[in-house]
């Protein structure tokens, strides 16, 4: 068997996650509340976002969840606002003010390269939406080495469901199982088994070993590992 693609996880993977989306999130919040302090403060718990210390909480809907299940989360405290408006608002607000604190992980651009020249085609299987994972590869100049954008609202399905690991290999019309999956969370992974596609999670997001080693062929620190990972697959050698 020999591996022939890597489809990434984003937020915690490609990006570093606290750094990008807790100054995000502290903006996003503020807007929702439009100067209530009290509103504000609901629509913080509701995130698991601490306001004081401007960081998201283990366990957040906003490290794992997709843009509706954020929706779900906020609904409920604010008035006179439907599902799919909030859902519009805030995936426009998260774009906005994320691409202002976007913060991939230093050593990205330098692995994606070592990557390219293994001749893997690669992809992104994100909870974002497919809108916000295209300006965050605009920004960094990097669409272009992706075969496949995939976000929760790209007619696949959210992560854990298999459907972005599956429509992936079709599109490159290669078997699931010579595909690997890379993510920070039990989603990206969960994702990727159940699709047949080889996991491999990656500490440097939300989750830690603990979590992840039930629903992972692999554990490695971040995706610096992964050239040596996929060549030792391809001989043999795990």
């Amino acid at each position: 068997m020999t591996i022939s693609a890597i489809l990434f996880d984003k937020d915690g993977t490609l990006l570093d996650f606290d750094a990008t989306f807790a100054p995000a999130t502290a903006r996003v919040l503020a807007d929702l509340a439009d100067g209530d302090d009290a509103l504000h403060e609901h629509l913080a718990q509701a995130v698991n976002f601490d306001r004081q210390a401007g960081t998201i909480a283990p366990g957040s809907v906003l490290i794992a969840g997709s843009l509706e299940n954020i929706a779900d989360a906020l609904l409920p405290h604010l008035n006179q606002v439907t599902h799919a408006s909030l859902n519009k608002t805030v995936d426009a607000l998260y774009v906005k003010y994320s691409l202002t604190t976007l913060s991939p992980f230093p050593f990205l651009e330098a692995t994606l390269d070592q990557l390219g020249r293994l001749e893997l085609s690669l992809g992104i299987a994100t909870n974002d939406s497919e809108t916000a994972a295209h300006s965050h590869l605009d920004k960094l100049g990097l669409t272009e080495r992706f075969c496949f954008i995939a976000g929760f609202d790209s007619g696949y399905g959210e992560k854990p469901g298999p459907g972005m690991v599956t429509a992936f290999a079709d599109h490159l019309r290669v078997a699931a199982n010579t595909t690997i999956m890379v993510g920070d969370s039990t989603h990206d992974c969960k994702a990727g088994r159940a699709a047949g596609a080889i996991t491999v999670g990656v500490l440097s997001g939300g989750a830690d070993r603990q979590e992840l080693e039930p629903h992972a062929n692999f554990i490695v620190n971040d995706i610096r590992a992964l050239p040596q990972l996929v060549q030792e697959l391809n001989q043999g050698k795990k």
